[in-house]
């Protein structure tokens, strides 16, 4: 059983320093930070995957609550093809501060977290429209369109 809780994960200067830790031994490893979230124009995940900054991984500029952040490492087998190990973590971005980013998992897989983000995603959206619905009361006067 995985117990799902949040996680603070300190950045500083536009980098994410702290990851969780996988379960792969340190050495000859390959590891990525990305973004991932469904898109419907392919019917699938999409993956933005985080450039490496001077101390760890530069935020991308359009994270948004509610992202799914994937956390990977492999280690490179003995012919150089095919992995000897590998490890993801995925967790959802629930809010951030000045300092770090708090992430809401793990989860088994993508998909896991993308569901469970989705509640929160919603509530989102059904504020920015209440907020649009609000400012264009405001800015009318009141009045509505016939």
């Amino acid at each position: 059983m995985i117990v799902r809780s949040d996680f603070v994960f300190r950045h500083a200067g536009g980098c994410l320093f702290e990851t969780p830790d996988l379960c792969t031994p340190l050495g000859a490893r390959r590891c990525w930070v990305a973004t991932l979230w469904h898109d419907p124009s392919v019917a699938s995940i999409a993956r933005l995957m985080w450039q490496p900054g001077e101390r760890g991984w530069q935020l991308p500029v359009t994270l948004a609550v509610g992202d799914v952040i994937e956390f990977g490492a492999v280690i490179e087998g003995e012919d150089g093809q095919r992995p000897s190990a590998s490890s993801c973590w995925y967790g959802w971005l629930d809010h951030a501060t000045d300092r770090a980013l708090i992430l809401h998992g793990p989860f088994l897989n993508a998909a896991a977290a993308l569901d469970d983000a989705r509640p929160l995603v919603d509530e989102i959206r059904l504020a920015q429209l209440t907020a649009l619905s609000t400012d264009a009361t405001a800015a009318t006067g009141g009045a509505t369109r016939a």
